[in-house]
């Protein structure tokens, strides 16, 4: 079955290619990517996640988007600022048109944030982002009053994050309706052709945008999910560029001068083991013999601690991914300005793992199995594989189970593994914890990303009041602190930081981005 999906794929990829190449003034401004990114929904509000963030902005625009330093710039709002300690103003862009024609106005704006919070079946919401707003006041067609539930100073962030739909296209509209393309109408610099799930995603450059033109007129993303097929494409010339080069290939390629490669800096997203700290029964925790035990050993922070311990993160980065990482301390780099600097990684200490597992109860080891995706990340599998071998050296029965990332989530989802591997990217520190740390409550964007329930109400009480905080050095300080107490609480485990390789045909620029993003908006041609 995943031999035919592949050469139904290649098939599909070569019809594409003798396409473009029927006109050669065409080629000149197509642009045809080979990812290993799966894109899973074109509803810009279902899935909080990595494809959607890169292939979404293509069509929809948030109101404030993020530089290359991670700071808020104007996008579809030109100007937002405080008029009281619970109210902001927001200037939207005018002379601004839908894809379908329609003019942009704050009605799109309340459409949306209405909209967000009641998705159904959404795997990790956008809510998280919208939750702090409790009304939204038109003023006029282009300026609203956020009214916020509490001082909100990080709102800007959380605009950066929303996708602004059409009200007249998405009035009743479902999750089907903007995957099957009759909603999915944006105010981008691309409007939609052609989205076929797990295949392909094909725009054309919107005459009409109101920003700066870009160089392609068509764009085709083409998913490419084994390692093999996307630099076949590209050596082949099917592609123009890929992302998540293979580490093993990079010296190839770099021999090669048809390409160019460019390598990022530590992204904005943490490789973790998240653990099974919340029930007293953990399904894929055991004796060594597979026999119940009486208690999960993972509700103790001493055996979350060991397992961290026993970790030595810059083999995996060297090994594993070849260089391609950083050693990760807590969920956000601290080469980004809202993560501490004293938090660092943990090195490897057996014998303080070993100590901790005695001292909790454990020294006799237990059996556990790491779930992970064999499709998402760069090496996925084999990292998880590296990880058990060194929990099987502290002195555990350790066992990785590898599945599909459409499989994988939805059962991480329901909260149906012990321990898994995954990875998360935010733009600020707080914006980690309030997705993978905070206590799981919707009512209020918490824990959206807390597949395994942990709790801890000084994190909380810590987080909250960082977000409520103007003042930036007391605001940073509260998020360091709330960190610190996570950590030290090993309310997961921060494996690596990814660095993203690319590789592109000689005369294309790629520039890359902190956060998980590979899509046209980051490539040009090289100026002559």
């Amino acid at each position: 079955m995943i031999v035919h999906r592949m050469a139904r794929r290649m098939a599909s990829l070569l019809s594409l290619a003798a396409t473009l190449t029927a006109s050669a003034p065409a080629l000149a401004q197509n642009l045809t990517l080979g990812t290993k990114l799966e894109l899973n929904t074109l509803d810009p509000h279902f899935f909080a996640a990595f494809p959607t963030g890169s292939s979404h902005p293509l069509i929809f625009e948030h109101l404030v988007k993020l530089d290359e330093k991670l700071q808020p710039q104007p996008q579809l709002a030109v100007s937002w600022k405080n008029i009281d300690p619970l109210t902001w103003e927001v200037k939207l862009r005018k002379d601004v048109v839908f894809h379908n024609g329609t003019p942009f106005t704050a009605d799109d704006v309340i459409f949306t944030w209405d909209r967000v919070p009641n998705v159904p079946n959404s795997p990790n919401s956008f809510s998280q982002f919208t939750r702090s707003v409790e009304k939204i006041v038109k003023v006029d067609s282009h300026t609203l009053h956020m009214k916020t539930r509490a001082v909100h100073p990080g709102l800007p962030m959380d605009l950066a994050n929303v996708l602004v739909v059409s009200a007249s296209a998405g009035k009743g509209a479902t999750t089907q309706d903007y995957n099957s393309g009759k909603a999915a109408v944006g105010t981008g610099p691309f409007k939609l052709v052609e989205w076929v799930n797990g295949e392909r995603l094909v725009v054309d450059r919107n005459d009409r945008y109101w920003g700066p033109k870009p160089p392609w007129a068509r764009v085709t993303e083409v998913v490419l999910a084994k390692d093999t097929a996307r630099l076949a494409a590209l050596l082949s010339g099917q592609v123009d560029a890929i992302d998540a080069v293979p580490s093993a290939d990079l010296p190839r390629l770099r021999q090669d001068k048809r390409f160019s490669l460019v390598r990022g800096g530590p992204a904005a997203l943490v490789h973790y083991i998240a653990l099974d700290s919340a029930r007293d029964v953990s399904p894929f925790v055991t004796a060594k013999d597979g026999k119940p035990l009486a208690s999960n050993p993972l509700k103790d922070a001493r055996v979350r601690k060991a397992l961290s311990l026993a970790l030595n993160r810059g083999l995996i980065v060297d090994r594993v991914l070849d260089g391609s990482g950083v050693p990760a301390g807590q969920m956000l780099s601290n080469v980004f300005p809202s993560a501490p600097k004293d938090v660092k990684p943990d090195l490897q200490d057996m014998s303080r793992a070993q100590a901790l597992l005695k001292e909790a109860g454990w020294a006799q080891g237990f059996r556990i199995v790491l779930h992970t995706t064999n499709d998402r990340y760069p090496n996925d599998a084999a990292v998880a594989q590296t990880v058990a071998q060194m929990w099987s050296r502290l002195g555990l029965k350790a066992e990785v189970e590898t599945l599909p990332g459409s499989v994988f989530f939805t059962r991480a989802s329901k909260q149906e593994f012990s321990a898994f591997a995954a990875q998360y990217g935010a733009e600020e520190a707080a914006n980690s914890l309030r997705a993978l740390v905070a206590t799981y409550t919707p009512a209020k964007g918490y824990g959206t990303a807390n597949r395994t329930r942990y709790a801890n109400p000084m994190v909380d009480n810590l987080l909250s009041a960082s977000l409520q905080n103007l003042d930036d050095r007391q605001r940073d300080s509260l998020v360091g602190r709330a960190i610190r107490v996570a950590m030290e609480d090993q309310a997961l485990i921060p494996v690596f930081y990814p660095i993203f390789d690319f590789a592109a045909k000689s005369g294309l620029v790629v520039t890359p981005v902190p956060q998980r993003r590979f899509n046209a908006l980051m490539i040009v041609p090289a100026s002559k």
